[in-house]
């Protein structure tokens, strides 16, 4: 699969319901990622959270579009 990240300035229509509306992406480091999204601009909306009960971070940010992102680390060892 291949994703392309573009920048464009056309006004974007929302994908929920028409199309991919939420992917995941298992990411090392997550807390220092999401740091490192957060001081670029990027619009967190579920800050980086580490479940205790199984040891998996996550967190959510929405893109223009309207699609979920969710990043998690840990998933890797189940």
């Amino acid at each position: 699969m291949n994703i392309n990240f573009l920048d464009v300035d056309d006004k974007a229509v929302p994908t929920k319901g028409r199309m991919l509306d939420h992917i995941g992406f298992e990411v090392r480091d997550l807390q220092a990622f999401t740091r490192k999204l957060a001081a670029n601009g990027v619009n967190v909306v579920q800050p980086y959270r580490r479940n205790s009960a199984d040891a998996i971070a996550t967190a959510l940010m929405v893109d223009p579009w309207g699609t979920s992102i969710e990043l998690t680390e840990g998933l890797s060892g189940y």
